[in-house]
């Protein structure tokens, strides 16, 4: 269980790291990431919508309140990394490889926080009596 919960907080530590690096990025350099994102078709004004969301849902992930805001935001984030490799692979500009890149700890850290999570269901269950048989 221990284990479990390290590798959960360094793989959601490695992907907010990413996530926060790629909107600092964004800022920095935005003439590029607005050329690279006409490109690839997108409006450059979605570079700042993206960039709100995501610092957004770093957030959600860290402070880990409700259930039901985490799992949209591991879903968002995943919709907005296949999309983006997906975005590559179709205009043939660069491989995507960034998005696979932090999609690996992005699922790594979904899998360890549902088992945590059903852990913690099952030592809530130890004890009670269930009556309704």
């Amino acid at each position: 269980m221990n284990s479990n919960k390290t590798m959960y907080r360094i793989s959601l530590g490695i992907f907010c790291l990413a996530i926060l690096g790629a909107v600092a990025n964004s800022i920095v350099n935005y003439s590029t990431v607005a050329e690279t994102f006409l490109k690839l078709g997108y409006p450059s004004y979605l570079i700042e919508i993206l960039g709100v969301a995501q610092v957004i849902g770093v957030l959600l992930l860290i402070l880990n309140k409700g259930q039901w805001f985490i799992e949209w935001v591991y879903a968002g984030f995943f919709l907005n990394l296949i999309l983006g490799f997906i975005a590559h692979l179709v205009s043939n500009y660069g491989n995507g490889a960034s998005a696979v890149l932090c999609l690996i700890p992005l699922l790594v850290s979904y899998i360890l926080y549902k088992r945590m999570e059903q852990t913690e269901v099952g030592k809530n269950k130890i004890g009670d009596i269930n009556y309704n048989v």
